[in-house]
Protein backbone atom coordinates (compact mmCIF):
# COMPACT_ATOMS: atom_id res chain seq x y z
CA UNK A 1 0.00 0.00 0.00
CA UNK A 2 2.64 2.40 0.73
CA UNK A 3 4.28 1.65 -2.72
CA UNK A 4 1.22 2.52 -4.05
CA UNK A 5 1.09 5.89 -2.10
CA UNK A 6 4.90 6.77 -3.00
CA UNK A 7 4.05 6.14 -6.85
CA UNK A 8 0.98 8.15 -6.88
CA UNK A 9 2.69 11.18 -5.12
CA UNK A 10 5.62 10.71 -7.87
CA UNK A 11 3.17 10.86 -11.10
CA UNK A 12 1.52 13.78 -8.81
CA UNK A 13 4.97 15.70 -9.09
CA UNK A 14 5.79 14.77 -12.54
CA UNK A 15 2.75 16.30 -13.93
CA UNK A 16 2.77 19.82 -11.72
CA UNK A 17 2.82 22.37 -14.02
CA UNK A 18 4.91 25.53 -12.37
CA UNK A 19 3.94 28.62 -12.44
CA UNK A 20 3.84 31.39 -15.20
CA UNK A 21 7.17 33.14 -15.36
CA UNK A 22 6.50 37.03 -14.13
CA UNK A 23 8.77 37.96 -17.25
CA UNK A 24 6.23 36.55 -19.63
CA UNK A 25 2.71 37.51 -18.87
CA UNK A 26 0.06 34.51 -19.53
CA UNK A 27 -1.95 35.23 -22.23
CA UNK A 28 -4.30 34.03 -24.28
CA UNK A 29 -5.97 34.58 -28.25
CA UNK A 30 -9.45 33.95 -30.25
CA UNK A 31 -7.64 32.16 -33.53
CA UNK A 32 -10.81 32.85 -35.38
CA UNK A 33 -10.59 36.54 -34.44
CA UNK A 34 -7.07 37.04 -35.37
CA UNK A 35 -7.33 35.59 -38.52
CA UNK A 36 -10.15 37.09 -39.68
CA UNK A 37 -7.78 40.35 -39.76
CA UNK A 38 -4.93 38.63 -40.63
CA UNK A 39 -2.74 40.13 -43.60
CA UNK A 40 -0.53 37.14 -44.17
CA UNK A 41 0.71 33.85 -43.58
CA UNK A 42 2.53 32.24 -40.52
CA UNK A 43 1.50 35.04 -38.07
CA UNK A 44 2.45 34.61 -34.46
CA UNK A 45 -0.05 34.57 -32.04
CA UNK A 46 1.98 35.72 -28.99
CA UNK A 47 4.81 38.54 -28.45
CA UNK A 48 6.72 35.33 -27.20
CA UNK A 49 10.33 34.51 -28.99
CA UNK A 50 12.69 33.71 -26.41
CA UNK A 51 14.49 30.91 -26.22
CA UNK A 52 12.41 27.94 -24.76
CA UNK A 53 9.43 29.69 -26.17
CA UNK A 54 6.22 27.68 -27.33
CA UNK A 55 5.50 29.83 -30.83
CA UNK A 56 1.98 29.19 -32.09
CA UNK A 57 1.70 30.99 -35.65
CA UNK A 58 -1.51 31.28 -37.87
CA UNK A 59 -2.38 31.20 -41.48
CA UNK A 60 -5.27 31.05 -43.37
CA UNK A 61 -5.07 29.85 -47.03
CA UNK A 62 -8.15 30.71 -49.17
CA UNK A 63 -9.14 30.02 -52.40
CA UNK A 64 -10.29 32.15 -54.84
CA UNK A 65 -10.37 33.02 -59.02
CA UNK A 66 -6.82 32.96 -60.11
CA UNK A 67 -5.27 32.25 -57.00
CA UNK A 68 -2.14 30.64 -57.04
CA UNK A 69 0.51 30.11 -53.57
CA UNK A 70 3.00 28.10 -55.67
CA UNK A 71 5.07 25.32 -53.45
CA UNK A 72 8.60 25.57 -51.94
CA UNK A 73 10.10 23.77 -49.05
CA UNK A 74 11.06 24.94 -45.61
CA UNK A 75 13.98 23.59 -43.52
CA UNK A 76 13.58 24.35 -39.64
CA UNK A 77 16.15 23.35 -36.55
CA UNK A 78 13.39 23.81 -34.43
CA UNK A 79 10.40 21.23 -34.14
CA UNK A 80 7.00 22.01 -35.98
CA UNK A 81 3.73 20.97 -35.02
CA UNK A 82 0.68 22.12 -37.87
CA UNK A 83 -3.01 21.55 -36.33
CA UNK A 84 -6.03 22.09 -38.64
CA UNK A 85 -8.97 24.65 -37.33
CA UNK A 86 -11.00 24.09 -40.28
CA UNK A 87 -10.85 23.41 -43.61
CA UNK A 88 -13.16 22.53 -46.80
CA UNK A 89 -11.93 21.30 -50.11
CA UNK A 90 -8.14 20.99 -48.26
CA UNK A 91 -5.81 17.90 -48.41
CA UNK A 92 -5.54 18.88 -44.73
CA UNK A 93 -8.90 18.09 -43.04
CA UNK A 94 -10.47 20.04 -40.10
CA UNK A 95 -8.85 18.45 -36.41
CA UNK A 96 -5.56 16.94 -38.42
CA UNK A 97 -2.51 17.74 -36.45
CA UNK A 98 1.10 16.57 -37.67
CA UNK A 99 4.35 16.74 -36.70
CA UNK A 100 6.67 18.32 -39.68
CA UNK A 101 9.99 16.81 -40.54
CA UNK A 102 12.61 19.08 -40.39
CA UNK A 103 12.24 19.59 -44.45
CA UNK A 104 9.06 19.61 -45.36
CA UNK A 105 7.06 21.02 -48.96
CA UNK A 106 4.63 24.43 -48.48
CA UNK A 107 1.97 24.83 -50.45
CA UNK A 108 -1.98 25.95 -50.23
CA UNK A 109 -2.61 22.23 -48.77
CA UNK A 110 -6.02 23.24 -51.27
CA UNK A 111 -7.29 20.74 -53.80
CA UNK A 112 -8.46 23.91 -55.99
CA UNK A 113 -6.49 27.00 -55.60
CA UNK A 114 -9.07 28.62 -57.69
CA UNK A 115 -12.42 27.43 -55.66
CA UNK A 116 -13.50 30.24 -53.64
CA UNK A 117 -15.42 28.24 -51.42
CA UNK A 118 -11.71 25.94 -50.54
CA UNK A 119 -10.42 27.36 -47.17
CA UNK A 120 -7.65 25.77 -44.31
CA UNK A 121 -7.32 27.69 -41.24
CA UNK A 122 -4.27 26.60 -39.28
CA UNK A 123 -1.98 26.86 -36.66
CA UNK A 124 2.22 26.05 -37.27
CA UNK A 125 3.51 25.67 -34.07
CA UNK A 126 7.68 25.66 -32.95
CA UNK A 127 9.57 25.48 -30.33
CA UNK A 128 12.39 27.67 -29.86
CA UNK A 129 16.02 26.31 -29.35
CA UNK A 130 17.04 26.78 -25.59
CA UNK A 131 21.24 27.11 -26.65
CA UNK A 132 23.11 27.39 -29.38
CA UNK A 133 22.28 28.89 -33.02
CA UNK A 134 18.94 28.66 -34.71
CA UNK A 135 18.85 28.16 -38.47
CA UNK A 136 16.35 27.60 -40.87
CA UNK A 137 15.97 27.35 -45.08
CA UNK A 138 13.96 28.44 -47.78
CA UNK A 139 14.20 26.19 -50.71
CA UNK A 140 12.57 26.44 -54.26
CA UNK A 141 13.13 23.40 -56.89
CA UNK A 142 12.61 23.43 -60.92
CA UNK A 143 9.12 22.60 -61.92
CA UNK A 144 10.37 20.89 -65.01
CA UNK A 145 13.65 18.57 -63.52
CA UNK A 146 13.06 19.32 -59.98
CA UNK A 147 16.50 20.57 -59.15
CA UNK A 148 16.88 23.07 -56.43
CA UNK A 149 16.98 26.79 -58.25
CA UNK A 150 16.95 28.64 -55.02
CA UNK A 151 18.39 27.66 -51.33
CA UNK A 152 18.27 30.80 -48.79
CA UNK A 153 19.87 30.45 -45.96
CA UNK A 154 19.53 32.34 -42.58
CA UNK A 155 19.82 32.46 -39.15
CA UNK A 156 16.29 32.39 -36.47
CA UNK A 157 18.27 32.20 -33.16
CA UNK A 158 16.20 33.62 -30.72
CA UNK A 159 16.52 36.56 -28.55
CA UNK A 160 18.62 36.61 -25.42
CA UNK A 161 21.09 33.57 -26.97
CA UNK A 162 24.33 34.22 -28.76
CA UNK A 163 24.18 34.32 -32.38
CA UNK A 164 20.67 36.67 -32.60
CA UNK A 165 20.94 39.05 -35.18
CA UNK A 166 20.15 42.33 -33.74
CA UNK A 167 20.53 44.22 -36.76
CA UNK A 168 18.22 42.07 -38.70
CA UNK A 169 15.63 41.43 -36.12
CA UNK A 170 15.43 44.54 -33.92
CA UNK A 171 17.19 45.81 -30.92
CA UNK A 172 16.97 44.89 -27.55
CA UNK A 173 14.72 48.21 -27.73
CA UNK A 174 12.61 47.53 -30.37
CA UNK A 175 8.60 47.07 -29.45
CA UNK A 176 8.13 43.92 -32.15
CA UNK A 177 10.96 42.41 -33.48
CA UNK A 178 10.68 41.00 -36.96
CA UNK A 179 9.76 37.02 -36.79
CA UNK A 180 13.24 34.84 -38.60
CA UNK A 181 10.90 33.13 -40.69
CA UNK A 182 8.42 35.87 -42.29
CA UNK A 183 11.95 38.03 -42.46
CA UNK A 184 13.60 34.85 -43.96
CA UNK A 185 10.48 34.32 -46.56
CA UNK A 186 10.59 37.43 -47.73
CA UNK A 187 13.80 37.55 -48.91
CA UNK A 188 13.86 34.23 -50.04
CA UNK A 189 10.62 35.35 -52.97
CA UNK A 190 12.71 38.10 -53.36
CA UNK A 191 15.43 36.34 -54.96
CA UNK A 192 13.16 32.93 -56.40
CA UNK A 193 11.62 36.19 -58.41
CA UNK A 194 15.07 37.20 -59.70
CA UNK A 195 16.32 36.05 -63.29
CA UNK A 196 18.87 33.80 -61.74
CA UNK A 197 16.37 32.67 -58.91
CA UNK A 198 13.81 31.27 -61.52
CA UNK A 199 16.72 29.98 -64.19
CA UNK A 200 17.52 26.07 -63.53
CA UNK A 201 20.84 25.95 -63.89
CA UNK A 202 20.14 21.71 -64.58
CA UNK A 203 17.85 21.85 -67.82
CA UNK A 204 17.36 25.71 -68.24
CA UNK A 205 13.89 25.97 -67.96
CA UNK A 206 12.84 29.39 -66.69
CA UNK A 207 10.47 29.29 -64.01
CA UNK A 208 7.05 31.16 -63.35
CA UNK A 209 7.11 34.32 -60.63
CA UNK A 210 6.90 33.38 -57.53
CA UNK A 211 3.25 34.35 -56.03
CA UNK A 212 4.15 36.77 -53.35
CA UNK A 213 0.80 38.15 -52.94
CA UNK A 214 -1.31 35.75 -51.32
CA UNK A 215 1.66 34.85 -48.85
CA UNK A 216 1.74 38.84 -47.56
CA UNK A 217 5.22 38.38 -45.92
CA UNK A 218 7.11 41.62 -47.45
CA UNK A 219 3.78 43.43 -46.03
CA UNK A 220 4.63 41.88 -42.62
CA UNK A 221 8.17 42.81 -42.32
CA UNK A 222 7.79 46.79 -43.95
CA UNK A 223 4.86 47.12 -41.67
CA UNK A 224 7.29 46.13 -38.39
CA UNK A 225 9.82 48.50 -39.36
CA UNK A 226 7.14 51.06 -39.93
CA UNK A 227 5.81 50.16 -36.35
CA UNK A 228 9.46 49.88 -34.72
CA UNK A 229 9.91 53.59 -35.97
CA UNK A 230 6.85 54.89 -35.29
CA UNK A 231 7.04 53.85 -32.17
CA UNK A 232 10.74 56.14 -31.40
CA UNK A 233 9.18 59.27 -33.06
CA UNK A 234 6.43 58.69 -30.60
CA UNK A 235 9.17 58.90 -28.00
CA UNK A 236 11.16 61.36 -29.55
CA UNK A 237 8.50 63.58 -29.78
CA UNK A 238 7.28 62.90 -26.28
CA UNK A 239 11.16 63.74 -25.14
CA UNK A 240 11.29 66.99 -27.33
CA UNK A 241 7.77 68.22 -25.55
CA UNK A 242 9.54 67.42 -22.24
CA UNK A 243 12.55 69.43 -23.12
CA UNK A 244 10.19 72.88 -23.88
CA UNK A 245 8.39 72.54 -20.98
CA UNK A 246 12.04 72.76 -19.00
CA UNK A 247 13.09 76.04 -21.19
CA UNK A 248 9.48 77.57 -20.77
Amino acid sequence: MSQLNDESVRLHETHEIPPPDPDFEPLKVNLFERMAQGGAQLIPLFPYDHPGAIVPCAAALIGGPGKAYGHFFHWNEADEVTVSYGARGSVIGAGTIMANQNLHGVNSFLHDETDPDAFTVLTITQHQGEEGEQNEAMIARCKKCKAEIVRHEYGATPYGLEGYDAERHGAADARVRQFATILGSAEFAEIRNTEAGRTCAACGHVNDLFPTEPWGWERVVTQTTAVNAARLAMLEAAQGEKKQEMVS
